[in-house]
């Protein structure tokens, strides 16, 4: 009862916050939903011992409670129920990974569990740590926390280490100047330095120079920082990058010029410029475009918008088919033919663009003035630099499409050169192939191959089959007695899959332990079968795979039949025949 009513109040706050539109990993808000959402699924799936999604089914008993006080809560019922089975989905997935991982520790100790083995399935595999205490407990085992939190400090250190910078204090040569940014209208400006510092990092030393005007966009909104140069009668400094710091438009630079109070001509790179505001654009074409195609649920929960390249994160409960994606390119293109003039709304009351309609990001701070975006249609808040008129975009091509978390799906898309460059690539490809192949119909001819390709295999598998008849049986020739234990171990050449698939044909044999051994790139592969009356006597692969892939240099696993290890010592590999046969004595 405990356990249901903290999954219910979890229940609650997970719906009414993804209903907020606050999922996207990349948000803070979303990042805690999500906690506490994987919070409600241990407590379920620990306490209640269940094996299947089951909390998604809630969400209906809440839209009936509380969806006439809270709309949101009927609109997006959906939605909020898919999410909620994904995660769940997801971490029955991690559950299952970490519990045969967790059986392995527990068969291969000598006692209690090492802390170090315990961070690294919770490092590595995501499995939690209060989760595995329950399943230790549960078999009258501990771990070492003292270890535990060692290895997690560590990975802390490592962690601040890899991301320090020193930074120097601000060196202060205009006290009076007052920024200003110009890049919307201008790309070329003459600028002054009014402060400088240092900056040091793993990867070396940097400059960061403020000017008093500046036509350089700095990282915001998802597009990235401009780049170009500065310029005196002395100097030619090259911008590497842009960024907003404490309402400070911050320029990074490798050098200082020479003499810091000259006077300077500040310049754009006008392409990196022009293909950034193109995929500015798009972003905002292909949001109004998702919403008419895919429905009113879908909402921005992030983007990245690059001179090469844009890339869109939105609400959705399912993966997009071609007809969609299609459906989705048809109208952006549609809307960049039809050549729809920016109108910049500058200096708008938020209340205003509230009444005009504009598109609004949940967990997004407003000001009381802001920066309306509008093509025809489209309309939204944004900072970010745009083309004057759609046709400037000339090309949109989608070129990816997949998840990034529950209820979040990403599309990366190509405009512009970068798009008619990917088209050229592909004809190319075609073509190279049409005359590789011999044929103007590639596509009958491809079809031919993999009808071609699917008979020899089969061709393969029957010649295998034979193979492996004559292999068993020779196998077999070669059992040596280890006590009351009938042994087999070979140097073979094949991989991980045929040796398995030897193993189990010799699976039905009794009293039988097989290992096999083989070499290949440099590397080493060995695999243990104990037939099922060895294993009834308390024998396991596993256990042994584990101890003789020492020799080896590697680690592996399995189950209690069968377990297969590699490693890189393929020296080893007569070690590990004669270690195995001294633990089955």
């Amino acid at each position: 009862d405990i356990a249901m009513r903290v999954i219910a109040d979890h229940i609650r706050a997970i719906s009414f916050s993804i209903a907020d539109g606050q999922l996207p990993s990349n948000v803070k808000s979303g990042y805690v939903v999500r906690r506490i959402l994987r919070r409600a699924i241990r407590y379920a799936y620990t306490f209640l011992d269940l094996k299947k999604p089951f909390m998604y089914k809630l969400v209906n008993i809440l839209a009936d409670q509380l969806g006439d006080q809270f709309k949101e809560l009927s609109s997006q019922k959906e939605l909020i129920s898919r999410i909620i089975k994904e995660e769940e989905e997801s971490f029955l997935g991690t559950l299952e990974d970490g519990l045969k991982r967790i059986n392995l520790m527990i068969e291969t100790s000598k006692g209690d569990v090492s802390g170090k083995e315990v961070f690294e399935l919770y490092d590595t595999y995501g499995f939690p740590v209060d989760l595995t205490a329950l399943i230790l407990n549960e078999k009258n085992l501990t771990f070492n926390k003292e270890d535990f939190n060692k290895a997690m400090n560590e990975q802390k250190e490592r962690s601040k280490k890899a991301g320090k910078l020193e930074t120097g204090d601000w060196v202060v040569l205009l006290d009076d100047e007052q920024e200003e940014f110009v890049g919307y209208s201008q790309l070329v400006v003459k600028v002054k330095i009014t402060k400088y510092r240092e900056v040091k990092s793993k990867d070396g030393e940097q400059y960061q120079l403020v000017f008093n005007l500046t036509p350089f966009y700095p990282e915001g909104g998802g597009q990235v920082g401009d780049i170009g140069f500065f310029k005196s009668e002395r100097d030619n400094v090259r911008i590497l990058d842009t960024k907003k710091e404490n309402k400070l438009i911050v320029h990074f630079t490798n050098k200082l010029p020479i003499d810091l109070s000259a006077d300077f001509t500040a310049y754009v790179d006008v392409e990196s410029r022009l293909s950034s505001s193109r995929n500015h654009t798009s972003t905002h074409l292909l949001h109004e475009s998702l919403k008419n195609i895919l429905g009113n649920h879908v909402n921005q929960k992030g983007s990245l918008v690059t001179p090469n390249y844009l890339r869109f994160d939105f609400s959705h409960f399912s993966k997009l088919d071609e007809k969609e994606i299609k459906n989705i390119e048809k109208d952006v293109n549609a809307k960049i033919l039809a050549n729809i003039s920016l109108k910049e709304h500058n200096n708008l009351p938020f209340s205003k663009a509230e009444e005009l309609g504009a598109m609004m990001l949940f967990g997004e701070k407003y000001e009381d003035v802001v920066r309306m975006i509008q093509f025809d249609t489209s309309k939204e808040l944004c900072g970010g630099t745009h083309v004057n008129a759609t046709g400037e975009i000339g090309l949109f091509k989608i070129i990816s499409e997949g998840s990034t978390s529950s209820g979040v799906r990403r599309i990366e898309a190509l405009t512009g050169i970068q798009a008619l460059s990917y088209f050229n690539e592909k004809v190319s490809l075609v073509n190279d192939l049409a005359n590789l192949i011999k044929t103007k119909d590639l596509s009958k001819a491809v079809k031919h191959l993999i009808s071609e390709k699917k008979a020899l295999e089969k061709q393969i598998i029957a010649l295998k089959k034979a193979n492996f008849a004559t292999l068993k049986e020779s196998l077999l020739d070669s059992v040596v007695k280890l006590n009351e234990i009938r042994f087999i171990g070979q140097e073979v050449k094949m991989g991980a899959d045929d040796m398995k698939t030897i193993s189990f044909m010799l699976r039905n044999q009794e009293n039988l332990a097989m290992v096999l051994a083989s070499k290949s790139d440099n590397k080493a592969l060995l695999s243990i079968m104990l037939t099922d009356d060895l294993v009834e006597k308390g024998l396991s692969a596993a256990v042994i795979i584990n101890k003789i892939a020492k020799e080896i240099e590697g680690g592996g696993g399995g189950q209690s039949f069968f377990a297969i290890a590699g490693g890189t010592n393929i020296k080893g590999i007569t070690a590990a025949l004669v270690k195995v046969r001294k633990l089955l004595v």
